[in-house]
C-alpha cells in the first residue's frame, strides 16, 4: 500500500493543505512547532481514526467546528480514495467514504494500515501497563476489526460488572447478576488474550535477531506477556473462571474487577530478567524499534503492506541503527520522515514553512 496524495482542511493549524506523494520515502522538514507531527497525525487518524497524541475533539483547527481529510492510496495496483470529514456540535459527528461509497466506522477502519514510532515511544517500557496495552489493542485492532468489536463489549461488561460491585459494596444491591457479567467478561476476555498470545508468539519468533542487529548486543531477547494460563480459549476461559472464584471475596471488597485482559502486561525480558530497569536510552530506544519493525510484518496482508511514520526519530538513532533502519525498510514500506534538518537520503523532500506552503524538491 502507498500514499498517492494528503489533502486536509482544517486539521490542527493547517486550514488547507493538499500534497501529491510521488516517492516510497518522504522527508518531512521544517523548524519546530511547523506542524511536521500534525501531518503524520492526519495519516495516523485516517487509519485508526484516533490520535496517538490527544483526544479527538483537539485536532480541530481554532475555531472551527468541521474538517474534513481525504487520502489517495494505492491498493494491489489501483488507486482509491479515503475520505472523512467530522463536525463538533455537541459531540463529534463522523462520516466515511471510501471511493464515493459512504461507509461505517468498522468498515473504513483499517482500510489504510499505518505504524507510528515517535520519540515517547521510548519510554514503552517505563510507563504504565495501561500503555503498553492500548499498544496491544492499537496493533490487533488494525490486524483484525473483530477484535475491536470484542474489545468494546468487554469494557461495557466490565463497566457494567464494576458497577454492580460498587453498588454491592454501599448495600444498594445483592449482585444477583454478578455471575452474569463473569460469564460475559469470560466468554469476550478469553478471545482477546488468545490474540494477544498469538500476537506474543509472532514477535518471539524474531524479536531477538532484529535486537541484536540494531543494537549491536547479542542476547535472548523475549517479550514476556503477563496474563491467564491456556493456549486455547476453553483453556484461558477456564483460568479465568478459577481465578475469578478464587478473588471473588476481594473483589467484593475493593468493588473492582481484578481480573482479565484489563489487567495484563507485558514485558521484555533477557535470560529471565526485566531489561528496562537495567536499560540505557539508547537501548530502551532499539527495544521498541525492534517491537516496530515487526509489527509493519505482522500488519502486513496478501503483499498489502503499512506504512510506516517516523516522527523525529532519525535524529535520536546513533549512525549504525540509523543505517540498519533505512537498510531495513528500502523498497518494502512507504515511509513518512520527519526531521528539523535536511537529511542526505534519496527521497521526496518537501519543506514546511510557517505560512504552510510546500516546496517539493527531488
Amino acid at each position: 500500500m502507498k500514499i498517492k496524495n494528503i489533502e486536509i482542511k482544517n486539521f490542527r493549524n493547517y486550514p488547507n493543505l493538499d500534497i501529491q506523494i510521488n516517492s516510497d520515502v518522504v522527508v518531512l522538514t521544517g523548524p519546530n512547532a511547523v506542524g511536521k507531527t500534525n501531518l503524520l497525525e492526519s495519516v495516523y487518524f485516517a487509519s485508526l481514526f484516533k490520535s496517538f497524541r490527544d483526544d479527538t475533539e483537539f485536532i480541530f483547527m481554532k475555531d472551527s467546528s468541521s474538517l474534513q481529510l481525504k487520502i489517495v492510496v494505492e491498493k494491489a495496483n489501483e488507486e482509491h480514495i479515503l475520505e472523512i470529514f467530522l463536525e463538533k456540535k455537541d459531540k463529534i459527528y463522523a462520516n466515511f467514504l471510501i471511493d464515493g461509497v459512504r461507509k461505517k466506522r468498522r468498515e473504513a477502519q483499517g482500510f489504510m494500515r499505518v505504524v507510528i514510532f515517535d520519540p515517547t515511544d521510548v519510554d514503552m517500557f517505563t510507563k504504565s501497563p495501561e500503555s503498553r496495552r492500548k499498544y496491544l489493542n492499537m496493533v490487533l485492532s488494525q490486524k483484525n476489526p473483530a477484535y475491536l468489536d470484542a474489545l468494546g463489549n468487554y469494557k461495557k461488561a466490565l463497566y457494567q460488572k464494576n458497577k454492580l460491585l460498587q453498588d454491592m459494596k454501599s448495600g444498594r444491591s445483592q449482585g444477583t447478576e454478578l455471575a452474569t457479567w463473569d460469564e460475559q467478561l469470560i466468554m469476550l476476555g478469553s478471545g482477546i488474550i488468545l490474540e494477544r498470545k498469538r500476537f506474543v508468539n509472532f514477535l518471539n519468533t524474531s524479536i531477538a535477531e532484529i535486537y541484536t542487529n540494531i543494537s549491536g548486543f547479542h542476547r535472548p531477547v523475549e517479550v514476556a506477556y503477563e496474563t491467564l494460563a491456556g493456549d486455547t480459549t476453553e483453556e484461558i476461559a477456564g483460568s479465568f473462571r478459577s481465578r475469578l472464584a478464587a478473588l471473588a471475596q476481594k473483589e467484593k471488597v475493593l468493588a473492582s474487577c481484578l481480573v482479565g485482559p484489563h489487567r495484563d502486561d507485558f514485558s521484555l525480558k533477557s535470560d529471565g530478567l526485566f531489561l528496562s530497569p537495567f536499560s540505557s536510552r539508547g537501548e530502551l530506544r532499539s527495544q521498541v524499534l525492534a517491537l516496530k519493525i515487526l509489527e509493519l510484518d505482522y500488519l502486513s496482508n496478501a503483499g498489502e503492506k503499512p506504512v510506516l511514520l517516523l516522527d523525529d526519530v532519525l535524529s535520536e538513532l546513533d549512525e549504525t541503527r540509523r543505517t540498519f533502519l533505512l537498510k531495513y525498510l528500502q523498497g518494502r514500506f512507504q515511509t513518512f520522515i520527519t526531521t528539523t534538518h535536511p537529511l542526505e537520503m534519496p527521497a521526496q523532500h518537501i519543506t514546511l514553512t510557517p505560512a504552510l506552503e510546500e516546496e517539493l524538491e527531488s
